[in-house]
């Protein structure tokens, strides 16, 4: 199993950071992150436009998707965008994506700042699962989608963050 995300809170708001390492060169874990046939392959279904100030959408086949806005874009290596779930009461908060060469592979270090606390319950396990799928994805395989994995992975989370007060299950519009 991938070594956990790492949990750091700040009053009302936390920030996530996960290191990954794949064997898959720069480019092609930046295209895993960027374009929307791959990001639909392991994420959700995406709307990305590639230039700082771009939309980065996901979810956009739900009737709430995530609305983000590209704030850093330097191919290969740093992708960081808004990530704005304000129909769930969650504040705006972001996502960034440091990738750089490590041997043969890609190190990505993803962080999620200034995620609301009560979101961390599900975030947490979430983007792990993700990230797993991530890996699969560029191993050549496909994961699917796995509730009782999530569920395994936030028992985790809840017990190794000793995690209180949080959402347990996604509000309407939010599941898959």
């Amino acid at each position: 199993m991938d070594v956990l995300g790492i949990l750091e809170l700040n009053g009302e708001y936390a920030d996530l950071r996960y290191e990954r390492r794949y064997p898959r060169p720069i480019e092609t874990v930046w295209a895993a992150l960027t374009e929307p046939a791959r990001l639909a392959d392991w994420f959700a279904p995406a709307r990305v436009e590639p230039r700082l100030g771009g939309r980065y959408e996901l979810f956009v086949d739900r009737p709430q998707p995530m609305l983000g806005r590209i704030l850093a874009w330097e191919p290969p290596r740093l992708l960081e965008f808004s990530w704005n779930t304000d129909h769930g009461g969650g504040p705006e908060s972001v996502v960034r994506c440091e990738l750089t060469p490590d041997g043969d592979g890609t190190r990505l270090v993803f962080r999620h700042r200034g995620l609301g606390f009560t979101w961390t319950g599900l975030v947490l396990p979430g983007w792990h699962a993700h990230l797993e799928r991530l890996a699969r994805l560029l191993a050549g395989g496909i994961l699917p989608l796995n509730m009782q994995r999530w569920r395994a992975l936030q028992k985790l989370y809840l017990e190794h963050c000793k995690l209180e007060g949080v959402m347990l299950d996604p509000p309407p519009g939010h599941r898959d």
